[in-house]
């Protein structure tokens, strides 16, 4: 196979994220770095994997690996994404009560870390599954990947992120926009890596035009995700035990989502 073919370069790009995610599993400091690390791995390689659907390759089992993998690692993440928002909100609105509802959002992160760790000590099962995947694709016949079916891969989650859009702005059902961003992130990734699978036959127009919708993209995603967070937050605050200045707390968060709602790619 040659070393420039789109899959070399696919085999390359999903063994480095099989190493990122061993590596960060279990980290020796901050174990919360770590997980996110390691879920945005599982992502890429997951919006590869979708990439090359249509090559003949046999992936279902290894993708679904790969979302079990990440699914078990959401809750993590998520608990500490709330800590985050929460302290982003603080150093902007500072308003009293903060410190009491982050050293609760703190405690619960910590319990749900501490209960992972003692389910799947060292994160051990977690790495057997990475461990199998790296085998997995050191066996497949990349040489079968051909530059048109990444190319038409590319097509089909274009569209899937225009109709995601529609059915977002048609409701603005939190599931709906949840649904929207996923795809979205999906396919800001997949741009990413086009230029390294070679997809773009070394035109710079091609190129450049790639990342242009890469950079909206990410903005569009970051502004999804921001309101993710913020919904996330809400729902943990508001079921918090009432205690000083969780009302005001309550009051900046509902004008942060209708901020960032207003604020909505649309």
């Amino acid at each position: 196979m040659a070393a420039d073919s789109p899959g070399a370069a696919a085999s390359n790009l999903l063994t480095k994220d099989c190493e990122v995610i061993l590596a960060a599993l279990p980290s020796p400091k901050d174990q919360n770095d770590a997980v996110h690390a390691a879920r945005k791995a599982i992502r890429r390689m997951r919006a590869l994997l979708a990439l090359l659907a249509d090559s003949g390759l046999d992936m279902e089992r290894e993708d679904l690996a790969l979302r079990r993998l990440g699914k078990g690692l959401s809750r993590l993440r998520d608990a500490h994404v709330v800590v985050e928002t929460a302290k982003r909100l603080q150093v902007e609105h500072p308003e009293p009560g903060w410190g009491t509802i982050i050293a609760a959002l703190e405690m619960r992160r910590a319990r749900i870390l501490q209960r992972s760790l003692a389910q799947d000590p060292g994160f051990a099962r977690r790495r057997r599954v990475v461990s199998q995947l790296h085998s997995w694709i050191a066996r497949q016949p990349w040489q079968s990947v051909r530059r048109a079916t990444i190319r038409s891969g590319l097509a089909r989650s274009e569209r899937r992120v225009k109709r995601a859009a529609a059915r977002a702005a048609h409701d603005g059902n939190p599931d709906q926009v949840h649904q929207w961003r996923r795809r979205v992130r999906r396919l800001r990734m997949q741009l990413d890596a086009t230029d390294t699978l070679g997809v773009l036959d070394g035109h710079r127009g091609a190129r450049d035009s790639s990342a242009r919708k890469a950079k909206a993209l990410h903005k569009t995603s970051d502004r999804l995700g921001w309101s993710q967070d913020l919904r996330q937050l809400r729902n943990l605050v508001r079921n918090l035990p009432a205690d000083v200045g969780k009302a005001e707390v309550m009051l900046r968060i509902e004008r942060a989502l209708k901020e960032a709602g207003d604020h909505l790619p649309g």
